[in-house]
């Protein structure tokens, strides 16, 4: 009688553990995964610091910057500004596409980084949670690598004063 109640116990403790994971995982996902940070600069400038350290930084180039904006002007005449900036590091990606065990990251490539305008005027970037990801891939080679571009990025984002966090 006493272990079926144990067991009744731990299965249920199983449950709603994995159900209270599962929800916070949810409501957490979007902060987690993605970072928005206000920067104190106007949009011009911001993209133009941004363009600068990124082309500053050791073996980093931007590759395009895509006006969001003017592709989608059409279906959204009142948007604010939007520009993605593309780049890459050759050296990086030479690791990371060079082994068929982390060519799937070829996805995330090259990264990017939206610079854009909300409706109240702030401006604001958007980009991938660096930390995160390489905490997700630790112990890995994805996550040897991660870790060396989330160094970079940290000096890339420096005229804003980012560091990634897990939050």
């Amino acid at each position: 009688m006493n272990k079926k109640i144990l067991f009744a116990g731990i299965a249920i403790g199983l449950v709603v553990g994995v159900f209270f994971g599962m929800a916070t995982f949810k409501f957490a996902a979007p902060t987690m995964l993605f970072k928005e940070v206000q920067v104190n600069y106007s949009f011009e400038k911001t993209l133009d610091l941004l363009v600068h350290n990124i082309n500053a930084q050791k073996g980093w180039q931007v590759v395009d910057v895509i006006d969001q904006q003017a592709a989608v002007i059409g279906y959204a005449p009142t948007m604010q500004k939007v520009k993605i900036v593309k780049f890459c590091n050759p050296e990086y990606a030479a690791k990371m596409l060079s082994n068929d065990a982390t060519k799937v990251m070829a996805v995330q490539m090259p990264l990017s980084i939206a610079v854009f305008e909300r409706n109240d005027g702030r401006i604001m970037l958007g980009l991938s949670n660096g930390y995160m990801m390489s905490r997700l891939f630790a112990g890995s080679a994805r996550g040897e690598i991660m870790q060396g571009v989330i160094k970079d990025m940290e000096q890339i984002l420096s005229f804003i004063n980012f560091r990634y966090s897990m939050f």
